[in-house]
């Protein structure tokens, strides 16, 4: 018997895999594994090289993402694939 976490993930996961890739999905994806104050305190943006950028909301933002960057990729990774999300570069704020 799987946890519900897992299969809840892996059934996302099947969901993903079909559609096409767009910053729609990306964004639904950041969404699903940053969290609802993560996703309101940023903005992003993806490259088709594999690059998201992160844009966040000031300084205190920027040291919360870049702490929680490496799980946030593997998340994403998890979700989209490694060759959609291959690594976060955090902007640095105004």
């Amino acid at each position: 018997m799987e946890p519900l976490s897992t299969t809840e993930a892996s059934a996302l996961r099947r969901v993903l895999e079909s559609q096409p890739t767009t910053l729609a999905k990306i964004a639904f994806a950041w969404r699903m594994t940053a969290g609802a104050a993560f996703d309101r305190a940023t903005r992003i943006a993806w490259t088709g090289d594999g690059t998201l950028y992160v844009h966040p909301e000031g300084e205190a933002w920027r040291r919360e993402v870049g702490a929680a960057r490496g799980a946030l990729l593997r998340r994403l990774q998890d979700l989209l694939g490694a060759d959609v999300i291959a690594r976060i570069s955090i902007s640095d704020t105004e």
